[in-house]
């Protein structure tokens, strides 16, 4: 019988798990579990001096993940990648007087159909779970796992990753396997096992397009009955669309817009809306993401509207000129998260994320570059754009000469090889490098700091010295490739560090150099 790779379901639980759980690569968390404690009814994970959960550079493995479900070693996951995207998301519901009925909970959320897993937590309280079958901006899941919390009752409740901002890690479920409370809960309240809550969460992985969907769900009381004049002019306005060359993004907003009033009467509901428009700007060339995002962008620009004046069929005056966001590509591998924005009408412009979040900036950033001038719009407004287009953005890695690791290896590189050499490893003590023709060229690590950091003009100005020494080390392997130790220097001991130099013998792209990714969005 020949061998094969392992499936899904004959890999371990533990894989299964840290494959479920994809999150934060370069931390993880975990406590003591001797110094959980009752304060009130909340079970803290501290001591009375602050001491118990703690950060821990490295993922969270497998390996971790099997100490997990034995017991010894809790594990905490970040859902947050380092490049702002994620795979999972959680509602956290802090419940702790004992009034938290999880079966109820489970009954709800399987009568709705929405595609989450209940568990119980430490405290007692729920975290209701929400897993992608993709990395997501995590802009997108926050504002799906908001949506969710408010549907389900709970709209106070605390969402991971948030919609900004790296955010905490969490505790993962099953702690201690079979025998943990901190277990899957299924509708009427049975407990699920290990292998169950595993089966179910990987059946009801979604897309991140089906995530983003979730967020636009309602749950109404009633089915709207459309009207069939409204209907009818619909599709007259869709027939119209269809034949256009030019001018369709605007005519899909504008139609919606239109429309909207009669969603807001219950004469027509949303997603009959945006499907026929949606199909009238495919007929007309466009594509279906594109053709959705002015749609939605009309649609909501309208029930935003909802005090204003209903007037006739024509449309409602606009009062002034927005920016309308067509398309996001969020480019990785950046010192910080970029992203290029695609203004419709107008053309691109490429912005770090945070100017992109400022409507004045980034409107004066497209004054700039693009030479049109917008309209301010309010913080929630502004917000509402960006996470329409954030549903549909593309990712995008950045040219490697463009990244930080490349840039670092170049200056590290002229560091070592442009400058006078030392003649002897004692002149290192004068900050000169020192080739002792093994293989080895040896360095102190404040000569470089001073040289890539300090000194002006340095190419790295405002970086920590940590983040160079993490630079360092992603190099290669430790003790192989660098390595750092102390050797007596005119009679006084003094750390010292060495870089294999065939590193540099090859072109760059030779070397396997580790992702070090920007903060979070």
């Amino acid at each position: 019988m020949s061998a094969h790779p392992p499936t899904a379901f004959e890999a371990s639980p533990a894989h299964r798990l840290h494959e479920l759980f994809l999150g934060a690569e370069t931390r993880h968390g975990t406590y003591d579990p001797a110094r959980l404690r009752l304060v009130g009814s909340k079970m803290e994970m501290k001591d009375p001096a602050g001491n118990g959960p703690r950060d821990v550079n490295g993922p969270a493995t497998a390996e971790l993940w099997e100490k997990h479900l034995a017991g010894t070693r809790p594990l905490g996951v970040s859902p947050l990648r380092e490049d702002g995207m994620c795979r999972f998301g959680v509602v956290d519901i802090d419940l702790y007087d004992g009034g938290f009925n999880h079966g109820e909970l489970a009954e709800k959320i399987r009568r709705a159909g929405l595609p989450l897993i209940l568990t119980r937590s430490k405290s007692g309280g729920g975290h209701v779970w929400l897993f992608a079958s993709e990395w997501m901006t995590q802009s997108s899941m926050n504002a799906t796992l908001v949506a969710l919390a408010a549907r389900l009752g709970y709209a106070g409740a605390e969402t991971y990753p948030p919609a900004i901002g790296s955010g905490n890690w969490m505790n993962m479920p099953y702690l201690g396997g079979e025998t943990s409370s901190r277990c899957g809960v299924k509708a009427g309240g049975l407990e699920m096992a290990v292998d169950e809550f595993i089966a179910v969460s990987e059946a009801t992985r979604c897309t991140p397009t089906e995530i983003a969907r979730l967020a636009a769900m309602e749950e109404k009381p009633g089915t709207t009955v459309p009207s069939s004049r409204v209907l009818r002019k619909l599709a007259e306005r869709c027939d119209d669309i269809a034949d256009l060359a030019d001018g369709r993004k605007r005519a899909l907003h504008d139609t919606a817009f239109l429309f909207g009033k009669y969603v807001l009467k219950d004469r027509v509901d949303a997603d009959t809306v945006i499907g026929r428009l949606v199909g009238a700007g495919v007929a007309a060339g466009l594509e279906p993401n594109i053709a959705e995002s002015h749609a939605r962008n009309g649609l909501e620009a309208r029930l935003r509207k909802r005090g204003g004046s209903d007037g006739g069929d024509g449309d409602d005056e606009d009062d002034g000129r927005y920016a309308e966001i067509e398309k996001i590509v969020i480019i990785t591998g950046h010192d910080e998260p970029v992203w290029r924005v695609t203004v419709a009408d107008y053309g691109e412009i490429t912005l770090p994320s945070r100017e992109v979040w400022k409507n004045d900036l980034f409107n004066l950033r497209c004054a700039e570059s693009l030479r049109v001038g917008f309209k301010r719009l309010s913080v929630n407004e502004w917000a509402n754009r960006l996470n329409d287009a954030l549903r549909v953005a593309e990712t995008e890695a950045a040219p490697k000469d463009e990244t930080p690791e490349y840039r670092f290896r170049m200056a590290l590189e002229e560091f070592l090889f442009d400058r006078h050499l030392a003649n002897s490893i004692e002149e290192l003590l004068l900050g000169k490098p020192y080739d002792d023709d093994n293989d080895k060229i040896w360095f102190r690590f404040k000569d470089l700091r001073r040289r890539v950091i300090e000194e002006p003009g340095a190419p790295f100005r405002g970086w920590s010295p940590k983040r160079i020494g993490d630079m360092l080390k992603a190099m290669g392997r430790d003790g192989v490739d660098v390595f750092t130790t102390t050797k007596k220097l005119a009679g006084r001991t003094t750390e010292v560090r060495w870089v294999r130099r065939s590193l540099f013998d090859g072109p760059i792209g030779e070397i396997p150099l580790p992702p070090l990714s920007a903060s979070p969005i």
